[in-house]
């Protein structure tokens, strides 16, 4: 009660694999630290008691998937014994550099669990005692893999003055705030939310393959539009207009691609037009 999750910084994955989810780690939390001017991070060492009780059941996947459900989302902590009776729990903090290097090689080991969203928890200049302070680093899966810092309070959310701009310029993030972007990656994040919220989708080869072609498709039809390569669009907060500026990048990219084309790609990605078209009207 009371909790305004938020998700400050979005970052689409060229790839799910392990190397790919380790590179775009680093580049997501190296840049996102770098614009919070943080100084230290805070992890915490063991395994959560959900994470544990299920490591020791054993079949961890399919428990987890019942327990959340499809689109589910588990975050862990790092490390720990499983068999230890706290989970060898502990704090200790990092610097920013080996904290970049921590949570891309942790988040690259995570195993791939069909329709549940993974991630690890971390403090930021403070240690992760509550909604407000503990902050996820969170791979949605499905044919868009997507990662996203996320923290359940928003009041913790207290980002220097020049937080923005930092962040905008480092170019780690595709989507910020939920809100501003290029447009091309804002009219993927509103269509995935729709058609494979979190991590619901198929995630095999074939299928985010296809959804990288239609990411290229997407970008090569709103440079056209707008002439250049850096032009950061802002979604309004009214509904209509969010719904025309999807609309009007159906058509622009129904052009770009080929209606057929476009087709057979949303085939491949576990989804059809007659789907896609409608997404975002509601």
């Amino acid at each position: 009660m009371g909790l305004f999750s938020i998700t400050p910084a979005q970052r689409f994955l060229d790839g799910a694999s392990s190397e790919d989810v380790y590179a775009e780690t680093q580049v997501l939390v190296s840049g996102f630290l770098h614009s919070m001017q943080v100084q230290t991070v805070y992890f915490k060492y063991g395994m959560q008691p959900l994470m544990r009780e299920l490591a020791k059941k054993g079949g961890m996947g399919a428990a987890v998937a019942q327990r959340f459900g499809a689109g589910g989302k588990l975050l862990s902590s790092i490390g720990g014994d499983p068999e230890s009776t706290d989970g060898g729990a502990r704090i200790e903090a990092e610097a920013p550099d080996s904290a970049v290097a921590m949570c891309a090689a942790r988040m690259a080991r995570l195993p791939v669990i069909p329709g549940v969203s993974q991630g690890i928890s971390f403090g930021i200049d403070q240690r992760p005692d509550g909604p407000s302070t503990n902050w996820g680093l969170v791979i949605h899966r499905g044919p868009l893999p997507i990662l996203a810092i996320e923290l359940s309070d928003a009041t913790g959310f207290k980002p220097p003055s020049t937080w923005l701009e930092t962040i905008i310029k480092s170019k780690c993030v595709d989507v910020v705030q939920s809100r501003l972007g290029e447009g091309d990656h804002l009219f993927l994040m509103l269509k995935r939310r729709k058609l494979f919220p979190y991590s619901k989708g198929d995630t095999s080869a074939s299928a985010v393959a296809a959804g990288q072609r239609l990411r290229k498709y997407c970008r090569e039809a709103w440079q056209e539009q707008c002439r250049r390569n850096d032009s950061f669009h802002e979604l309004s907060s009214w509904q209509w207009r969010r719904r025309r500026f999807v609309r009007k990048f159906d058509r622009m990219l129904a052009e770009h691609a080929g209606s057929e084309n476009l087709e057979t790609i949303l085939k491949e990605m576990g989804t059809r037009i007659e789907s896609w078209l409608p997404a975002c009207e509601s």
